[in-house]
């Protein structure tokens, strides 16, 4: 409990791999000091920079009062995904890096979930701690797969069911863990289908073209499910989701009409900035690369300017104004 860095909301370390270190002396070293400023940044760099950037769109679309239907509404529900990745995976990566230089280690939460091929892989990247949690306590518990497909089917509908009720006791939270359970049972009734078109068609699941269609697909579904996560209520989700289906003003993405929406020009093209550089980062992990050790292979000077203009980005770069508040991340209300 007198271990600050580590979260109700994540990352959720278990005690075997935690009270271990607790354990091992801890003496103060240059590469933990390094290390978890460095992620201290880039935590910051996500919830300053982009997600709370990407919140001001968000919230002013998704009130409903202010008229926004169709484009407008996908472009914010696409927007929300990011905020939400960024707010998270920032606050948890700032409390991996206030253990860092504590010298200990805290469970990574999020694995480029973005870049996932499929659903079943997104939740296995997307809040790992808490995901792994679920399917050791409530899942496994349950049967797991081991009793039928219909039992696992029901076991995974039940579990994703309670995990929406873990972020609010209300119908679109439900709805939305429904959503993303019918999704995995769904593609996995679909698998052999898959299977026998990609025999019949001879297409090759290991190109660019394949996996970028797998990726964008999942983007796309787990994007929708957004909707019922954002909204305040059930029937309010319904209304976007009508409207987002129903959309025809495309040309709105040309005319300049985003602009309108609490970014102006330049602050909704720096965002999309931000957000490439975000993709560039989880390409890299995704691919097994780690930027902090390209960074400590550098002399110390280069390590210093490194760290200094990264404070100074999220200086300049951040938002800041009347109502913000420094410590409002989305998961500190669930």
């Amino acid at each position: 409990m007198a271990f600050f860095p580590q979260l109700a909301s994540g990352p959720i370390s278990r005690g075997k791999s935690l009270l271990a270190q607790f354990h091992a002396p801890q003496k103060l070293q240059f590469d933990h000091l390094r290390d978890g400023v460095l992620l201290m940044i880039w935590g910051y760099f996500l919830k300053i920079v982009i997600a709370d950037r990407a919140a001001i769109f968000v919230n002013t679309v998704y009130t409903l009062e202010n008229g926004f239907d169709g484009w407008f509404l996908i472009v914010a529900t696409l927007l929300f995904g990011v905020q939400l990745y960024c707010d998270f995976s920032g606050c948890t990566t700032i409390a991996m890096g206030a253990a860092k230089l504590l010298g200990i280690d805290l469970i990574d939460n999020f694995q480029a979930p973005y870049l996932s091929r499929s659903n079943a892989e997104f939740w296995r990247r997307w809040h790992i701690s808490l995901s792994t949690w679920f399917r050791d306590y409530l899942y496994i518990p349950l049967g797991g797969n081991r009793k039928g497909k219909a039992r696992k089917y029901l076991n995974v509908l039940i579990t994703f069911a309670v995990s929406g009720l873990w972020h609010g006791a209300q119908w679109s939270f439900v709805f939305w863990g429904l959503l993303n359970g019918l999704y995995q049972v769904v593609g996995d009734l679909l698998r052999p289908v898959r299977r026998k078109l990609l025999h019949l068609t001879a297409l090759d699941t290991d190109t660019l073209g394949h996996k970028v269609v797998q990726v964008v697909c999942t983007c796309l579904c787990v994007n929708l499910s957004w909707a019922f996560f954002r909204a305040n209520r059930l029937m309010d989700s319904l209304t976007i989701l009508h409207s987002m289906l129903t959309a025809k003003n495309f040309f709105i993405l040309f005319d300049g009409s985003l602009y309108t929406c609490g970014l102006d020009a330049i602050n909704f093209r720096l965002l999309l900035v931000y957000i490439g550089i975000l993709f560039v980062v989880d390409l890299c992990k995704y691919k097994g690369i780690v930027i902090r050790r390209g960074i400590a292979r550098q002399s110390w000077l280069c390590q210093v300017l490194v760290v200094t203009f990264g404070v100074l980005a999220i200086l300049l770069l951040g938002v800041y104004g009347p109502g913000f508040e420094a410590a409002d991340f989305i998961y500190s209300q669930f």
